[in-house]
Parts: C-alpha cells; sequence; structure tokens
C-alpha cells in the first residue's frame, strides 16, 4: 500500500475540510497517511489517530519508517517548492480554490504545479477548465460530507444558540468572500429571525455584523457541528459573485443537505445544478425568499438528504484512489 504524506498546511483540529476528510478516507481504505500538522509543538513527536493515520506534530513525516510508492498530497500551491525535501514517486496537487483576489499569492506557482505535479484533481468546474486544457492528467472531483457524521438528529440543543425565532445559520469561514453588505440588509428586514454564523475569522479583525438579531458564536468542534446544524431551520451561503467564489464548491452546502435543512444562497456556478436549492442575487429577493421558506411547509427533505447521501466523502476519495493507483502505475511501467 502507498505512503501518503500531506505537508504543513491546515492544522488538524482546526475547520475540518477536505484535506482532512480525504486524508481520513485515504486512512480508513488502508493507505497509511502521515499528516505533518501545523502549528507549535512543544513535545513534538507522533500522535497516531489510527493505526495508518499519524499526525506528525512538529516532526517530518520522513522521520517515520513508511512503504513506498510516497505520494506527496499538496493543497497550499507554493509547496509545490518542497518536492525535492520528500523524494516523492507521485505528486499529486488538489487544487481547492481559484488563485484570485484572496489568493492571487498562489498564481506564480501555477506554472510549476503544471510542470511538476503527476497528477491534478480539482474541486470545481471553473478550476477543472482551467488545468484541462494545461495539464494530461487532471479529474474533477467536487466537494462532499460525511453523511453518517451529519445526518442523526442531535439529542441536545446548544445553550447558546438563541432562542424564540426561527434561525437563519451559516457555516464556515468569516471571510471577505461573504457578501456582507447583502447580509445588513437582509438582517435589518427580518427583525423576526436569528441569523447565526459559526466559524473562524478569515482575514478579518473582527465580526462585520452588529445587529440584535444577529449572532456570531465563533467556531465550533467538528464533532458539535451537527448539533448547531439540525437547529437551523435555513442553511446560508450568501457569497459574493467574484472570480474567486467561481470556483467555490461550497462544502457547507453538503453539510446543510445531511442535516436535511433548505439552503439559500447567491448563484455562484457551482450551486446552480444543485437540485432544491434556492437562489437570489438582490437583496430584497434574498429577503423575501427567505420568508417564504419559513412559512411554506418543507417537502423536499428527503430528497436533500438523498443528494447529500450520494455525495459522501468516501465515493469522492475512491475516485481520487483509482486516479492515483492508475498514474502510479504508469508511472512505474515508465521506468
Amino acid at each position: 500500500m502507498p505512503t501518503i504524506i500531506y505537508p504543513p498546511s491546515i492544522p488538524w483540529s482546526w475547520m475540518f475540510q477536505r484535506p482532512q476528510q480525504l486524508l481520513g478516507r485515504f486512512s480508513a481504505s488502508g493507505q497509511t497517511v502521515l499528516y505533518e500538522d501545523l502549528g507549535n509543538f512543544s513535545n513534538p513527536g507522533i500522535s497516531p489517530l489510527s493505526p495508518s493515520l499519524l499526525l506528525c506534530q512538529g516532526t517530518s513525516a520522513l522521520t517515520v519508517p513508511h512503504l513506498r510508492p510516497r505520494i506527496l498530497w499538496l493543497t497550499v500551491p507554493s509547496h509545490i517548492n518542497l518536492i525535492e525535501n520528500y523524494d516523492p514517486d507521485l505528486v499529486v496537487y488538489d487544487a481547492v480554490d481559484e488563485p484570485k483576489e484572496e489568493f492571487a499569492s498562489w498564481a506564480p506557482y501555477y506554472p510549476t504545479i503544471l510542470e511538476k505535479a503527476d497528477l491534478i484533481i480539482c474541486s470545481s468546474g471553473s478550476i477543472y477548465d482551467y488545468f484541462i486544457t494545461r495539464h494530461p492528467h487532471v479529474h474533477l472531483i467536487p466537494n462532499g460530507v460525511d453523511y453518517v457524521h451529519f445526518s442523526p438528529s442531535p439529542p441536545y440543543r446548544p445553550t447558546d444558540l438563541p432562542t424564540g425565532k426561527p434561525i437563519a445559520g451559516y457555516s464556515g469561514a468569516i471571510a471577505p468572500w461573504i457578501d456582507w453588505e447583502l447580509l445588513k440588509v437582509v438582517i435589518q428586514e427580518n427583525p423576526g429571525i436569528n441569523f447565526v454564523f459559526l466559524g473562524a475569522l478569515f482575514q478579518l479583525n473582527k465580526f462585520p455584523l452588529q445587529f440584535k438579531n444577529a449572532f456570531y458564536l465563533g467556531l465550533k468542534s467538528y464533532r458539535e457541528l451537527p448539533t448547531y446544524l439540525h437547529h437551523f431551520d435555513v442553511g446560508l451561503i450568501p457569497f459574493l459573485q467574484t472570480e474567486m467564489t467561481k470556483g467555490c464548491n461550497p462544502i457547507k452546502l453538503y453539510e446543510y443537505y445531511a442535516a436535511g435543512i433548505r439552503v439559500l444562497g447567491t448563484p455562484l456556478p457551482e450551486l446552480l445544478t444543485i437540485p432544491k436549492i434556492n437562489l437570489e442575487i438582490n437583496p430584497q429577493l434574498f429577503s423575501l425568499r427567505l420568508r417564504h421558506l419559513l412559512e411554506e411547509k418543507d417537502l423536499h427533505k428527503a430528497e436533500r438528504m438523498a443528494y447529500a447521501q450520494a455525495n459522501d466523502w468516501s465515493e469522492r476519495a475512491g475516485r481520487i484512489l483509482q486516479h492515483i493507483s492508475k498514474r502510479a502505475n504508469t508511472n512505474r511501467n515508465s521506468v
């Protein structure tokens, strides 16, 4: 079985996103995964999460005895310059965002990625469209969800959730790509709705909204996140329409759907084909649609949950491992 190494990019216990989900699934499928955790560790060492998933905290994955082929899994473009440090048999670049606006600093590394990556995985259609004309081994694998984690009804209600009104909730990075001006209008027009925001501040110094019916509850652990989502009446994806967000395939969409809740967002390209989603770009129409959703009977919960179940991370990881195996075999046969 191959060994997959992930250089320090995202703290394992931070917002549990695509890298942790996929690498965890790779491990569950029998691959050895050496995850170089990001952070300052007073006692550097190896922390096993399972026999085949090891957190390397303050120490190199190369100190862990492991079998080849050695696969280097990259999500940070600048890490393409670390290839020689790891002496990998295969380099996979997982492209998760457009190198524009908030991530414009990524763009200078793309020529090297095109030259040195053996395999490129893309999380959205626009990212795939860029790479497919420039590299011979490119595959579109959107984001997904841990359906078993998010679908069961929770046994309790978190005590910091506001009460007495329906909840329109947002879970994810509290970031500049959220349409804060739209939200200001919507929140002011709907004093009878509580707006709840969960997640870490990203490129922002403070939470941008100050309204009596807007609540920022901070970053919640992945373990407790479903207990919050199940108490949302509507899940929000209020993103700006930009060159960067056109490449966003929001993980929160799948998590909302797995929890069974209705979703209202702005019309990002990646959301246009999602069944039973609600999309508006005009603040007044967004506000009106939100009120209608809360007044209407929900007839499509089962369909939304079935969509989430069909898009589980295990399905995504399985497809990626097939591509890795095929590419690794091609590399071995060409030697």
